[in-house]
C-alpha cells in the first residue's frame, strides 16, 4: 500500500511578507536540530559589502498522542487516525556585518509554537498552530521589546485513490512588529515517480526532490524570504520603528544524508538573488549584488512521533523503510 506523503507551507504571502517555507516533516520530526548559515559578502556599493552568519537551534517535543498506540498504528486500516500535539522551540543568533561603517548589532530570535496535527484516511490532514516570537538586538530588547504572533490552520486533501497528488489550503494571520498581515496558504505536493517528488507553494516556493535508496535526498529549490530582520530599533507601537529586513530570492542544491537511524546531516549550497535591505515601517531601501550562501544542519530524531513515521517511514511502523 502506498504511503501518504505531503508537504505544506506554514508561513505564506502578503504585500509585506513571504517567508521561506519548510516541509511538514520538520514539525513531525520530534528531536533536536542545530545548524549554521553563511551568506557570503554581497556588494552594497563600490566600497561596502554586506554578509550574514546565523547559528540556529531547534527542539521539537511531542506533548501528547491520542487515538493510537505507537507500536500498533496501521494505515492499512481505513479508520485509522492519529493526533499529536507538538511543542517547537527555536533560537537563533544572527551576525550581520557591513565592511565599513557597520551599524548592525547581533540579532537574537526566539520562538515557541504549539502545533496540533490530525491525520486520517477519511478526513485528510489538518494542522492548527499558534506561534509567539521575538527578534531583538540587545539594545532593542531593553528599550522596545516587541513580541510577534502568528496563527494558522491548514487542510491537506488526501484522496486514497490518488496519493500522488495532494493539494493544501488554509487561512492564517500574523502580527509582525505591530503590523497585521494576512497569511493565506495554498499549493500542492505531487509524486512524479517512486523516487522523485515536486512541490509548489504560492507565490514563490518550488522544490524538486530525489530520494536515493532512502539514505540520501537531493533537492533543487527556490524560495523568497521577505521578513528576516537584520537590524532592530524602536517599535511601531510607539511610532519609531526602524527595523531593517533582508529580502532575497534563494536558489539552492540540498543534500540530506541519513547517517544512522537517529542522525541526519543536511548541506545546502546556493545563490541568493534580488537582495535588498528594506525598512519594515519606512521607505529605506538598499539593493545588493547576488551572492553565494551555505547552510549546514545536524538532526537527531527522537523516533517517538507517529505522524513522522506515517509521512516518512512507510504505511506501518516497523515495516522495512523504502524511498518515495
Amino acid at each position: 500500500m502506498k504511503r501518504v506523503v505531503f508537504i505544506i507551507l506554514i508561513l505564506s504571502l502578503s504585500n509585506y511578507c513571504f517567508t521561506q517555507s519548510f516541509n511538514v516533516r520538520n514539525i513531525f520530526n520530534s528531536g533536536a536540530t542545530v545548524g549554521a548559515e553563511h551568506i557570503l559578502p554581497a556588494l552594497v556599493n563600490d566600497t561596502n559589502t554586506f554578509q550574514l552568519i546565523k547559528y540556529k537551534v531547534q527542539f521539537v517535543k511531542v506533548l501528547r498522542t491520542k487515538e493510537v498506540d505507537l507500536e500498533e498504528f496501521d494505515m492499512d486500516n481505513k479508520k485509522a487516525k492519529a493526533n499529536q500535539l507538538f511543542l517547537t522551540s527555536k533560537f537563533s543568533i544572527a551576525k550581520p556585518d557591513l565592511s565599513s561603517q557597520n551599524y548592525f548589532n547581533t540579532i537574537y530570535n526566539g520562538e515557541l509554537e504549539l502545533t496540533y496535527i490530525t491525520a486520517s484516511r477519511k478526513r485528510g490532514v489538518w494542522l492548527h498552530a499558534a506561534n509567539i516570537s521575538a527578534t531583538e538586538s540587545e539594545e532593542s530588547f531593553k528599550s522596545s521589546f516587541t513580541p510577534n504572533f502568528r496563527a494558522y490552520s491548514v487542510y491537506a486533501h488526501v484522496n486514497p485513490k490518488n496519493l500522488k497528488f495532494i493539494p493544501f489550503v488554509g487561512p492564517g494571520i500574523a502580527l509582525t512588529q505591530g503590523r497585521i498581515i494576512a497569511l493565506p496558504v495554498f499549493g500542492f505536493w505531487t509524486q512524479l515517480s517512486s523516487q522523485l517528488s515536486f512541490e509548489i507553494i504560492a507565490p514563490v516556493h518550488i522544490k524538486l526532490k530525489y530520494n536515493l535508496a532512502n539514505k540520501v535526498e537531493f533537492e533543487l529549490a527556490t524560495s523568497y524570504n521577505r521578513i528576516n530582520a537584520v537590524y532592530r530599533e524602536g517599535s511601531r507601537y510607539i511610532g519609531n520603528d526602524n527595523t531593517i529586513n533582508l529580502r532575497q530570492l534563494k536558489n539552492h542544491l540540498g543534500i540530506n544524508t541519513r547517517l544512522s537511524e537517529y542522525y541526519k546531516v543536511k548541506v545546502e549550497m546556493g545563490y541568493a538573488f534580488f537582495q535588498e535591505l528594506n525598512g519594515l515601517s519606512n521607505d529605506y531601501s538598499q539593493k545588493m549584488s547576488p551572492t553565494p550562501f551555505f547552510n549546514i544542519s545536524f538532526n537527531y530524531n527522537f523516533k517517538n512521533s507517529i505522524l513522522y513515521n506515517f509521512f516518512n517511514e512507510g504505511d506501518k511502523l516497523g515495516k522495512k523503510r523504502r524511498g518515495f
